[in-house]
């Protein structure tokens, strides 16, 4: 590797049902995609094909697919030979010379497929990590690694001829973490296997703050530096999404109110959550939330947090459905006092996004903890030592990610997410209109008529 974006790609071999073919001189560019939203990887590689291999081959959906990239001798790699992809389609066939054509081969994992192909029929009991590794080996047959993080609450789930992953996303919103105090589980597979974890682990270990994977910083790419400080290069970036106070609060992200009606008892509770008590309780990429105490014009100075009725949910609970016998006193309430914690933990998750592009790097991950330095646009005076955002710029999470290799150069391009922010936004004792002395004026009530009444 002698700059940014060079790749190690030795072969990319297509096995069909007439035989073997590597196709790595005909591709002309190649995505990897991976995301913690999705139970799958997918790629696809766009083709020159003068040999009307497509027909030939043949390669009509039925193939395996395998190839390894690696950026450095000393990096992970996205291996496809280890656990072969699966082609499924293969589209835009577009002729583009008297014999010649490009077109569009689509893989995925070979879980995808068996994904479709497969039921879940049986009753499952335990614990949601205990669950979601006996559907992953002993239904979907992975042989792939699998990370879970253990859940302290007990379910009892029926399979409902479901599909093994709706099924295992139903596990996973009724987990609640053993090792974090929060409950908003993933369920997901990147380039080093399937995850069924927390957001907090994704920035915690058990023992303290994470450490980033990499680290990026925005500023001039230059091939005049060392390798290593050039692959910590921003190619392009972009914020995508800051705080957006309306949308957080008809979500129920800033307060909610959650009625769980018993069936059993013909009783209900009333559970009030707020942001800042969800923050204030659970682990977080940096040390302040990403909204402020300051006080609202309405309701007596109450802040953001103090208006439970901006969403209201209902549910019922039955602790009794799954009792085995009047003897079983284990505890089946699993899940619907932690909706809204749930809620908000993704929700929070959603409010800061930037998309950004770097050199190729197969060391990245859906859900790795990234350290990312972006610029502030102000003057600078002399001496002046700040140049990053100190809001924006620290740590955030890989949510969706694309390995792209195009020709010699390879690029990484992802959308990160950050819940919280290094440095405090500043706030006041009293709302705004006080701080400015402002008072709306009052207007009374007119009919329309024949003359403009405005």
């Amino acid at each position: 590797m002698q700059f940014a974006g060079d790749y190690k790609l030795e072969s990319v071999i297509v096995h069909s049902s007439s035989g073997s073919m590597d196709i790595k001189d005909l591709v002309l560019e190649l995505n990897v995609y991976e995301s913690i939203h999705s139970s799958n990887l997918y790629g696809n590689l766009t083709i020159m094909d003068s040999a009307n291999h497509v027909q030939n081959l043949p390669i009509i959906g039925q193939e395996d697919i395998e190839f390894e990239i690696a950026t450095s001798e000393d990096t992970e790699t996205l291996n496809f030979r280890r656990h072969r992809g699966r082609i499924y389609k293969v589209n835009n066939m577009i002729r583009t010379e008297e014999r010649q054509q490009v077109y569009t081969i689509h893989f995925s994992s070979k879980e995808t497929l068996l994904n479709q192909r497969t039921r879940v029929k049986s009753a499952y009991e335990g614990s949601g990590d205990e669950i979601a590794v006996k559907i992953l080996q002993d239904v979907l047959k992975t042989n792939k690694a699998v990370a879970t993080e253990p859940s302290d609450l007990r379910i009892k789930l029926t399979g409902n001829n479901m599909k093994p992953f709706d099924f295992l996303n139903m596990v996973r919103d009724r987990c609640r973490s053993r090792v974090f105090e929060g409950a908003g589980f993933l369920f997901f597979e990147n380039h080093r296997g399937y995850n069924l974890r927390t957001y907090e682990s994704l920035s915690h270990t058990p023992s303290g703050p994470r450490e980033p994977k990499e680290k990026f910083i925005v500023q001039p790419s230059s091939r005049n530096v060392p390798i290593e400080d050039d692959m910590q290069s921003v190619t392009e970036y972009r914020i995508t999404k800051n705080q957006d106070v309306l949308a957080a609060s008809a979500s129920g992200l800033l307060a909610s109110t959650h009625y769980i009606y018993n069936l059993a008892s013909k009783s209900y509770v009333k559970i009030e959550q707020d942001y800042r008590t969800m923050f204030d309780g659970t682990h977080h990429q940096e040390s302040s939330p990403l909204f402020t105490t300051q006080p609202e014009e309405e309701g007596n100075n109450k802040t953001l947090f103090d208006f439970f009725e901006q969403r209201i949910d209902v549910s019922s609970r039955d602790t009794k459905l799954h009792q085995q016998s009047e003897d079983d006193e284990r505890n089946y309430n699993n899940h619907s006092n932690q909706k809204q914690l749930r809620n908000m933990i993704k929700l929070s998750h959603d409010q800061l996004t930037a998309k950004v592009t770097v050199p190729g790097n197969s060391n990245l991950a859906a859900g790795d903890l990234i350290e990312l330095h972006v610029p502030s646009y102000e003057p600078i005076d002399k001496g002046e030592t700040r140049v990053h955002d100190i809001f924006l710029s620290g740590r955030w999470i890989i949510t969706n990610l694309v390995h792209a290799i195009g020709g010699e150069r390879y690029t990484s391009t992802f959308d990160c997410v950050k819940d919280s922010v290094a440095v405090e936004y500043e706030s006041t004792d009293s709302t705004i209109a006080a701080e400015t002395n402002y008072k709306e004026p009052i207007y009374g009530e007119s009919e329309v008529g024949d003359d403009d009444v405005f």
